[in-house]
């Protein structure tokens, strides 16, 4: 135990745990999750091993089942041998292994915990050996180590490989150092000395000397990326050594690591034992002898009636059973069928013997020739066979039986349409995905996108207030702000698209929507389609965005109208309210309850199955180039998901093309959200200090401008440390702090956090082009006055300084 470095282990735990104490609690509520799933090695003695008693043991399990506990989570144990366990992690199968050796090689597929376990590495010879003292003493002995283990390794590196002799494990060589077999063997310390006690090798030796080179690393590890477990993980450890538990354990497995000695008395006993052992083998064998012979007769006996037990089993598999035989004339005849294959084919009392397999199977062509390849080529042969008219599946198996083959049928028509149902789930995951990519790009893009139309928009509103309306530079003014709130929308859809913007939902009834949709639509298609809506219930009603609703369905409509240019057709919209029970196999992904289902059909050419199965793709589009972006059905799909809601397409070549919109019907009545337009008039400011800070000099100067035209007295910084220092020199100076969310070094919540501290009274607004849900909670625990998005623009800024600065 001197030797395993274990006071290292102990050192980077207690640092972690200050780290951990001094952090705030878990205030951050963490969301239900599946269970973790944790490898658990049932062949690494002593740190987990499957005990005498067939329950799984060791120290590590003892340090995980400890960090657990400590912080609640919710764990499924998958046990099983090293190489199955690792295999299984590698696969992505596993979230957590329970011990693994931290190595270069494996960062790429694995996160570490702070090591738990760190040992060193010596030279275990047999108890009389005195040649052996130092690591160079090894060249020319016999060295006993396991293929691609970290003791060839190092025996190579020191030029020692032609004293190498391989062996199948630790516990192996340390069995042969014993019995004298080789000289000696390289491992841990504290793995070799815990072997040698549990198996009772005496003729052993541990030299007191550290091999360099061979420190093994215990960690706990988790998937690659998991660093929200990980962290779980690291803090479980940290409290295990702040409160005891980590040395009470390691005392438990670690205290008796020295090798033993026997007395006179207990080598009797062993031998006592060892006897009484053999004897017992001698009258096992006797006895099995005895019972063999008593085997033989019956099995005589039982052959004598296998006639009769096979007509049984054949006719009572549940399988369909056929029994075929090449006649002749090189053609196929059954010689056998069972009431259960009878029953599949559906051929009544069945077949008369030697009918041929093409009449017997007339109906199913495609099986009998399969058959008779099968047949032919003389070999078992297994596959999945589609019945006629897509009624069913069969697993179809052929067996050679002597001269003849056996061939059994079983309906696997249930399971077959299980995993279609859950590869068309995968399929929808696999396109989840894809838009959570997109989304991930979108998200990022956001706030910079904002900030230059912040810029535009703010310097365009206040150049248009310096001028009179009748300037000539008015009407091109008013066109650069047109064109901002164009890149505004743009954003919003892009966020929409990517689920990360807060909808505004409010109940309402979707057909005059549906109706305002049809009229413009009516008016672009320019009398070429015919128009239908059709509605079931005129009172249903929905909690959803107004402005979401009416883009998914301009955006439906206008791929529909595209697709039927140049032809007369017809668009049909259709409302009617549909129960989704539990596991329905059309939308597994909604919530069983109450929906209305729009539904958008048109007389178009239709889609291929490949085209039909992209069309939520980001970015595919079959228009010709420069006719689409291929957003605007991804936008559709990401729009229905934030709703709650699902959207299906069904379509055939020449057949048109009908989507299916679920929307959740309201449970209860929720008031209109107000106009958001409001009037052009913002309250003016009476020369109040406004502490402002953004990183971005365009925002500084277009913000500043627009709060000074407002009448409002105005320090505008570039680094919230300098803004922060002006703040905290004067707490009490400023009628309201506004800035900025993301900025380096120091960013808007640990500048707001920083404020509250000075001035709790202060009124603080955060402004971003994004908002995560995280910040957006942070923002609410610090107490902050308002969140704002960008674009800013003169209204915005104009109120948001009007309503906070009148609270003072």
């Amino acid at each position: 135990m001197t030797h395993t470095r274990q006071p290292i282990s102990r050192v980077l735990l207690a640092l972690l745990s200050l780290l951990m104490a001094v952090r705030t609690p878990a205030a951050e509520a963490t969301e239900e999750r599946r269970p973790l799933r944790i490898g658990v090695l049932t062949d690494n003695y002593p740190y987990s091993f499957r005990d005498s008693d067939g329950k799984v043991k060791g120290f590590a399990y003892d340090i995980v089942d400890g960090v657990v506990e400590v912080m609640g989570l919710k764990v499924e144990r998958v046990e099983g041998i090293t190489q199955d366990i690792y295999a299984r992690f590698e696969r992505g199968e596993l979230d957590m292994l329970q011990s693994l050796a931290q190595l270069a090689d494996r960062e790429g597929v694995a996160d570490f915990s702070v090591p738990y376990l760190i040992m060193v590495g010596t030279i275990f010879v047999h108890k009389d050996n005195q040649q052996v003292l130092r690591l160079e003493d090894l060249r020319g002995r016999r060295v006993g180590v396991h293929r691609s283990s970290l003791g060839e390794s190092l025996l190579r590196r020191s030029g020692f490989g032609d004293s190498i002799v391989y062996v199948e494990s630790v516990q192996a060589a340390l069995e042969q150092v014993n019995a004298g077999k080789i000289d000696a063997t390289l491992a841990s310390r504290l793995t070799g000395l815990t072997l040698a006690r549990r198996e009772g090798l005496d003729d052993i030796k541990a030299l007191q000397i550290e091999v360099p080179g061979y420190d093994v690393r215990y960690c706990l590890a988790v998937r690659d990326g998991d660093r929200r477990l990980l962290a779980q993980v690291n803090e479980g450890l940290a409290i295990l050594v702040r409160t005891g538990r980590f040395d009470e354990t390691y005392r438990k497995w670690f205290s008796q690591v020295e090798p033993s000695r026997y007395t006179l008395e207990q080598v009797l006993m062993a031998v006592a034992v060892g006897l009484a052992l053999a004897l017992v083998v001698v009258l096992w064998a006797a006895g099995r002898q005895r019972r063999l012979r008593r085997q033989i007769a019956r099995q005589a006996a039982e052959l004598q009636a296998g006639e009769e037990r096979y007509r049984s089993l054949f006719e009572g598999a549940p399988d369909g059973l056929l029994v075929l035989e090449t006649a002749a004339s090189r053609a196929v005849v059954v010689v056998q069928t069972n009431p259960a294959a009878r029953r599949l084919l559906q051929t009544g009392s069945g077949p008369a013997p030697g009918a041929r397999l093409h009449h017997v199977l007339s109906a199913d062509a495609a099986l009998a020739d399969r058959l008779t390849a099968a047949t032919s080529a003389g070999q078992a042969a297994e596959f999945e066979h589609e019945k006629p008219s897509a009624t069913g599946w069969w697993r179809v198996s052929v067996s050679p039986l002597g001269a003849r083959f056996l061939v059994s049928l079983r309906d696997i028509t249930e399971q077959t349409q299980a995993r279609l149902r859950l590869q068309r789930q995968e399929d929808r995951l696999r396109q989840s995905q894809k838009i959570e990519a997109i989304g991930t790009l979108a998200g990022g893009i956001a706030h910079d996108f904002n900030n230059l139309l912040t810029a535009i928009i703010g310097n365009t509103q206040l150049s248009l207030l310096n001028l009179p309306a009748d300037h000539p530079e008015v009407t091109s003014l008013e066109q650069v702000l047109k064109a901002g709130r164009r890149a505004q929308q743009l954003v919003k859809q892009i966020l929409t698209f990517s689920r990360r913007s807060e909808a505004s939902r409010q109940t309402l009834k979707v057909g005059p929507l549906i109706e305002e949709v049809v009229g413009f639509l009516r008016a672009v298609a320019r009398g070429t389609v015919e128009f239908d809506h059709r509605a079931q219930s005129l009172r249903a009603e929905i909690l959803a965005d107004p402005a979401q609703v009416h883009q998914v369905l301009m955006n439906i409509g206008t791929n529909a109208l595209q697709a039927m240019r140049g032809m007369q057709g017809r668009l049909q919209f259709s409302e009617e309210e549909v129960v989704v029970e539990a596991g329905a196999s059309l939308q597994p992904d909604l919530k069983p309850g109450r929906y209305l289902r729009i539904g958008v059909q048109d007389s178009g050419p239709g889609m291929s199955r490949e085209v039909m199965d992209r069309i939520f793709e980001p970015f595919f589009t079959t228009k010709p180039m420069g006719e689409g972006t291929g957003l605007g059905l991804s936008v559709v799909h990401g729009i229905m998901q934030q709703h709650d809601g699902a959207v299906t397409v069904a379509s055939e070549p020449g057949r048109g093309t009908q989507f299916h919109l679920y929307f959740p019907l309201a449970a209860q009545k929720v008031e209109k959200a107000a106009d958001d337009t409001r009037a052009a008039a913002v309250p003016s400011g009476q020369g109040q200090p406004i502490l402002f800070v953004d990183d971005d000099v365009s925002i500084v100067e277009t913000v500043r401008k627009v709060l000074q035209r407002l009448g409002y007295t105005v320090s505008a910084h570039l680094r919230a440390e300098d803004a922060l220092a002006e703040f905290e020199a004067a707490p009490e100076r400023f009628a309201l702090v506004l800035s900025d969310l993301t900025m380096p070094a120091l960013n808007g919540l640990q500048l707001a956090a920083r404020v509250r501290m000075r001035n709790p009274q202060t009124p603080l607004v955060l402004v971003s082009g994004y908002w995560p849900e995280s910040d957006l909670a942070e923002a609410r625990r610090l107490g902050v006055s308002a969140t704002l998005h960008k674009p800013l623009s003169y209204e915005s800024i104009g109120r948001i300084a009007a309503d906070h600065v009148r609270r003072r």
